[in-house]
């Protein structure tokens, strides 16, 4: 599809489609779901502390090592990933994995997972059951071409057609306020040289 797209005449290609087909290349659905899954494994590691961190990768470890090894590779085409790349691979890998750790980091698992459920969407729940569809594809959509409030844009511009043009140009902000004020300084010149003429002379011997 990218090929096909960039192969077209440049009046004719559409480089939104090129790039969504790019990004849907290497984010299929299924790649997101795995993903979505490993997202997860990391924020709950990072929240442990150092009695958490000893209990997680004393299980990890003591999983299979294709399991684990295909846990990090996390790519399709790398070895052991075909152990991860279909939900009830992934499901069977949580389930073995709980099973293998302390009993306090087990139960904080459990918890993650109800609360990251919960609270964080459908991420996890995507990965490692059928329900609720796929993740959001990366695939082109066409949008429509008007967007926004089409009906605020239409009356913003009748207004505009049917404003007033007047003579008065626009002027710099705060020019105005510095006209005025030239203008009261000088008037008040003006009228301290119009009282000082009228001062009789002998005040000033």
């Amino acid at each position: 599809a990218i090929r096909t797209e960039l192969d077209k005449d440049k009046s004719e290609v559409n480089l939104d489609i090129a790039a969504a087909a790019a990004y849907h290349a290497m984010w299929s659905p299924a790649n997101i779901r795995q993903r979505n899954f490993a997202v997860f494994g990391g924020e709950f590691l990072m929240k442990q502390n150092v009695e958490g961190l000893r209990g997680f990768f004393d299980g990890f470890f003591r999983l299979p090592l294709e399991m684990w090894g295909g846990f990090l590779a996390g790519w399709p085409g790398l070895p052991n990933n075909d152990r991860h790349e279909t939900w009830t691979a992934r499901l069977w890998f949580g389930l073995t994995f709980v099973s293998k750790l302390p009993l306090q980091v087990a139960a904080d698992m459990l918890a993650s997972i109800i609360t990251y459920s919960v609270t964080g969407g459908e991420d996890l729940i995507q990965s490692v059951t059928p329900l609720l569809g796929d993740p959001q594809s990366y695939e082109h959509v066409e949008r429509p071409k008007n967007m926004g409030d089409v009906a605020a844009k239409a009356e913003a511009r009748r207004m505009i057609q049917e404003s007033k043009v007047t003579e008065t140009l626009p002027v710099a902000f705060g020019s105005s306020s510095k006209q005025s004020a030239g203008k009261k300084k000088e008037e008040s010149k003006s009228e301290g040289a119009d009282s000082s003429e009228d001062v009789p002379l002998q005040s000033f011997q």
